[in-house]
């Protein structure tokens, strides 16, 4: 919007201009000028010029017969026009701060009383009078002679992350260094708030009962709104980023004394009970890469070696993935697949951790690794702005498997979008050898669009508070392990180790593949301990792990499941293809095609 003196200066060039108006074959005897305010949490007319300047709602007046112009200069408060019903006149509708327009028209040759208003805003009080001749003005019509008392309120807020949360903090005045100020205006304010992106992620200010909504900044950039508090009340104003309300970007404004018989919308922003509408779906975007982390991209087991240091680099990357066939999400990763990168390292070393958040990112973004003692294990130390890097080390001093994930407000968001993954800390000596290793994990989905919509689906933050995903996936996609570029290949006599981990954010699985019995399965991903042993199903919460290992006996197709068995029905599953002699002695039938294995 243009400021207040750059419309003034505007207005001081419209009274000018007024006064050479060209004449038609009727001369125009006067002319008003006019602009548009609020006042008292009304609309109003307020009078510019002669002996209407500063009234409120002015009652015009002319002679009999006479020829006038009145014109029209918007403030900025909405659109506007102005019509004269009882003479058929109407100006143009104008809808920039500046903007004018007039209409010139002759009015008749006997007393009159005429009403004009604003054909919008009528019934907020935009409305007064043209008084022809001897008339008198109605009291309904009663100019307002004294100018608003309104004032002009400002506030700076920035946003920023404290106690775990993301937040507005205040910057300034009377709320500096507050975190999600109070802010307070009179009824009837002119109010002006701007936002900065303290730490350079994607930000905005909405403050839905005053249709505040401003545009999004991230980076260094700033964004204004302007508004009247036309109303008063206690009402809330937050990010309206998916996510960032639910993470603590929510704070109170607070008009007149703050008390209203309605309720403020904003107080049910985040409650996981409002019903949801559906959401389209946009086209698929054709440039969506795979994101799905193939199996078998486990590194190198550590062995029998003496500790050292051991240097991990990890990028966070957003970017569009393919969900399923014609179907793509915005994934949010550690290093471009989901999951993360298996990291690899034994009990002793050093461990230097090096975060860096691509500068296209609209997130910040960081790293808990539950193999690190320490606070946050290591979040608070990573946490990463777009374009940033960070970087911490910690000693692995307990061998296992860890999950890893981002720990960034809201953590569930970053998590459910993909941002998980397993290191393996390795014992005094290595694991024992196994002929193959793979790497699965367990996540959901909370997509606005229902499961098998075609086209770029969204996330719902809705959903995600409700626990209520469309997609279960293993490795990132619908079905993602059940390709031929992503499946998981062995060959009968060899023994097969996965590494599984639940990502979530919200469900345990139940984890089972189709037609094996795990022969070890090291509950709780606890390496250390003696291993269960014959066991058909084993449960993994959401941020834990296993390691389960078994022997190929017979070849086939094998599916690897959660055992909440719907979930398949959601994209939940993979196959294990297993390629060599039949062993007749083991396993002797016919396999008929449509058994659901």
């Amino acid at each position: 919007m243009k400021t207040l003196k750059t419309f003034w200066i505007t207005i001081a060039a419209i009274l000018v201009l007024t006064a050479c108006l060209p004449t038609a074959d009727v001369p125009v005897n006067t002319e008003y000028v006019l602009t548009t305010d609020m006042r008292g949490g009304e609309f109003v007319f307020v009078g510019v010029n002669g002996d209407i300047n500063g009234v409120v709602n002015p009652s015009l007046r002319a002679e009999p017969g006479e020829r006038i112009t009145v014109v029209l200069v918007n403030s900025g408060w909405g659109k506007h026009d102005i019509v004269f019903p009882d003479l058929n006149v109407r100006s143009d509708r104008i809808e920039k701060q500046g903007e004018t327009t007039s209409v010139t028209f002759t009015v008749p040759a006997k007393d009159a009383s005429l009403e004009y208003y604003d054909s919008n805003h009528k019934r907020l009080g935009m409305r007064g009078v043209l008084l022809v001749g001897n008339v008198q003005a109605d009291p309904e019509y009663a100019s307002v002679s004294s100018p608003s008392t309104g004032a002009v309120v400002e506030y700076t807020l920035e946003s920023d992350l404290a106690d775990g949360k993301m937040v507005f903090v205040g910057k300034g005045g009377e709320i500096d260094g507050q975190v999600n100020p109070d802010l307070k205006a009179g009824i009837g304010d002119a109010v002006k708030i701007h936002l900065t992106s303290g730490e350079g992620a994607m930000h905005n200010f909405y403050l839905d009962e005053f249709d505040v909504k401003s545009e999004d900044v991230m980076g260094s950039d700033s964004v204004t709104v302007e508004f009247v508090a036309g109303k008063e009340g206690t009402f809330d104003y937050y990010c309206g980023v998916p996510g960032h309300l639910q993470a603590g970007m929510v704070g109170k404004f607070i008009v007149g004394s703050g008390a209203s018989n309605a309720q403020s919308s904003g107080e049910n922003l985040a409650s996981p009970v409002q019903p949801i509408a559906p959401v389209s779906a946009g086209p698929a975007d054709v440039n969506a890469v795979d994101i799905v982390r193939d199996p078998s991209e486990v590194p190198a087991p550590v062995g029998n070696r003496a500790p050292e240091k051991v240097i991990i680099e990890l990028e966070t990357v957003e970017l569009v993935g393919n969900l399923a066939d014609g179907t793509t999400f915005k994934y949010w990763t550690f290093n471009g697949k989901v999951p993360g990168p298996f990291l690899r390292v034994r009990v002793g070393d050093t461990v230097e951790v090096h975060l860096k958040n691509l500068p296209d990112s609209m997130m910040a973004h960081s790293v808990d690794f539950h193999a690190v003692t320490g606070p946050g294990g290591g979040a608070v130390a990573t946490q990463t702005m777009p374009g940033g890097e960070t970087m911490f080390t910690f000693k692995a001093i307990n061998p296992g498997v860890f999950v890893y994930h981002c720990a960034t407000p809201m953590v569930a968001h970053h998590i459910a979008n993909g941002m998980y993954g397993l290191i393996l800390v390795e014992p005094e000596g290595g694991l024992p050898p196994v002929d193959r290793e793979f790497y699965v994990m367990q996540g959901e989905l909370y997509t606005a669009q229902p499961f098998g919509t075609e086209g770029a689906l969204t996330d719902d933050v809705d959903k995600l508070l409700n626990e209520n995903p469309e997609y279960f996936i293993f490795n990132g996609a619908s079905m993602g392990l059940t390709s031929e570029e992503h499946l998981l290949r062995a060959n009968v006599g060899e023994t097969v180790r996965i590494y599984f981990g639940v990502g979530g954010p919200n469900f345990t699985s139940s984890f089972h593949v189709i037609g094996e019995i795990f022969d070890r399965v090291y509950d709780q991903a606890s390496i250390t301990s003696n291993p269960l042993t014959d066991v058909q199903t084993t449960l993994v919460p959401p941020g834990g792990a296993t390691m389960v290992e078994f022997k190929l006996d017979v070849p086939g197709r094998y599916i690897l499941v959660d055992h909440a068995l719907s979930r398949m029905e959601r994209g939940l599953a993979g196959f294990l293809m297993v390629e060599g002699d039949e062993d007749p002695a083991i396993f002797d039938g016919e396999i008929t095609p449509g058994s659901g294995h």
